[in-house]
């Protein structure tokens, strides 16, 4: 989507929207650099087979084989066979989007 142009009598005003990155995990290098992203506000770890990332109470962590695990206060999840990755970072949200499965981990502070 190319940037929304609207007029005002007088004003230009130009909105760009960037699309949410959908992140295959056979793409690692991306999936790297989405999760670098969306980590900036915890402790990013990176290793040749997974990433994890803490927000004190909260951590998600994705490994290249397609296993995907979160967990905070009262609250785990672990799903396996994970294909495809949502990144919205405005939102802060990763969703994992599957056949069996829709479910969002929310960055802690947004």
């Amino acid at each position: 989507m190319g940037p929304l142009t609207n007029a005002f009598p007088g004003h230009h005003v130009v909105v760009t929207r960037q699309m949410t990155p959908r992140v295959g995990l056979d793409d690692w290098d991306t999936v790297s650099t989405e999760l670098r992203r969306f980590g900036q506000a915890g402790d990013v770890t990176v290793a040749a087979d997974r990433i994890r990332i803490d927000f004190g109470s909260a951590h998600l962590e994705v490994t290249r084989d397609g296993t995907l695990q979160t967990g905070m206060p009262l609250h785990d999840f672990t799903h396996d066979d994970t294909a495809v990755i949502v990144v919205d970072h405005d939102a802060g949200t990763l969703t994992v989007e599957a056949d069996t499965v829709n479910y969002t981990f929310r960055r802690p502070g947004g």
